[in-house]
């Protein structure tokens, strides 16, 4: 089944964003030191992941104060506060009920209501999208621009939040591309054009046990099936995009894939010619942060001073089920103040 609309009749635009990346990096001799029955050294993860360092919270750290601090920097750089906000759209992937929940008071596993009562955004209503893993800013995103039309609302904030460390299983080498963060984006009703220009999103079932939960409650990837099917995916929604907005490559600023591994990033600039200098990567610092993967690569750039406001971006993810998508949009309207790290 898939989906895809061009522009609707309500504008909006990504008016601020904003990341966290928790702690120190943790870097791949962590693995050697004390994992060391899984025969990887820091040569092997670069190789077959592309990833040098990751972030994993600290112990008593939970979902919703990476969001936190995310959210806060996405209204900084939107210029607004939070009585503005009327939606939040959360979604994360590793939370878990009792093993791993979104805060330190609570069993549960969701994140929009833990954040709005920690935020003080009195005004909104929110709810989490599940079950699309590293697709999610992309559905939490066209979620939250039809609902800003449906409802007449001005203010919407999608946060996703990923702490994986309580739920990776270290008897197997994948634990090492995984990384914790989380990202921040504030969609608000504009005038003129809409920023968010095109979306497609897609799922097959086919595949949807390439992702599971162990009797330890520990998370289980086919790293083989994502690995052969992947590439295709990104590469079929990136070209329907396109074509649905009437684009070529050469309209777009920046291409953000999703930093799921980089050996298959390299496959999907293979298979798209896409231009290495318009191509923004940050699994090698931050590893694979699912649902934060494009949001916080997205955000990292903004506040770094490589996305410039009225760039337009196409990114594009693939998450468990096969969900996959691909989002075209511009960053920010009119300039607000951004805080560069």
């Amino acid at each position: 089944m898939s989906a895809s609309r061009r522009e609707a009749t309500v504008p909006v635009v990504l008016s601020g964003v904003g990341h966290d990346f928790p702690g120190a990096g943790v870097p791949n001799s962590y693995f050697e030191r004390e994992h060391p029955h899984l025969g990887v050294d820091d040569g092997w993860i670069r190789r077959h992941t592309g990833v040098a360092t990751r972030h994993w919270p600290e112990p008593g750290e939970h979902h919703v104060d990476l969001a936190e601090r995310a959210a806060a920097m996405a209204l900084k750089d939107a210029g607004i506060d939070v009585d503005e906000v009327e939606l939040i759209v959360a979604t994360t992937a590793t939370a878990r009920p009792r093993v791993n929940p979104t805060t330190a008071t609570n069993r549960y596993m969701d994140l929009a209501l833990p954040l709005q009562r920690r935020l003080g955004a009195d005004r909104a209503f929110g709810f989490d999208v599940t079950g699309v893993a590293c697709a999610g800013f992309l559905h939490a995103s066209a979620i939250a621009r039809g609902l800003i039309a449906t409802l007449g609302i001005e203010t919407a904030l999608v946060v996703c939040a990923e702490n994986p460390r309580p739920i990776l299983s270290f008897a197997h080498r994948n634990a090492a591309l995984f990384g914790g963060g989380a990202a921040a984006g504030v969609w608000r009703r504009a005038e003129g054009p809409s920023g968010l220009e095109m979306v497609v999103l897609d799922s097959d079932a086919e595949h949807f046990d390439a992702f599971d939960i162990d009797d330890d409650d520990k998370m289980v990837m086919k790293g083989k099936v994502i690995g052969r099917l992947g590439p295709g995916l990104l590469v079929d929604a990136t070209r329907r995009a396109l074509a649905g907005a009437g684009l070529t490559f050469a309209d777009l600023d920046w291409i953000i894939p999703h930093q799921g591994n980089i050996n298959m990033i390299n496959e999907v600039c293979s298979l798209l010619a896409l231009p290495p200098d318009r191509v923004l990567v940050n699994i090698d610092r931050r590893g694979n942060t699912s649902s934060v993967s494009v949001p916080g690569c997205l955000a990292e750039n903004v506040h770094g001073g490589v996305i410039k406001r009225g760039d337009r971006i196409l990114a594009m993810s693939v998450g468990r089920g096969f969900s996959w998508g691909a989002m075209i949009f511009r960053y920010g309207g009119e300039a607000a103040g951004r805080s560069a790290e």
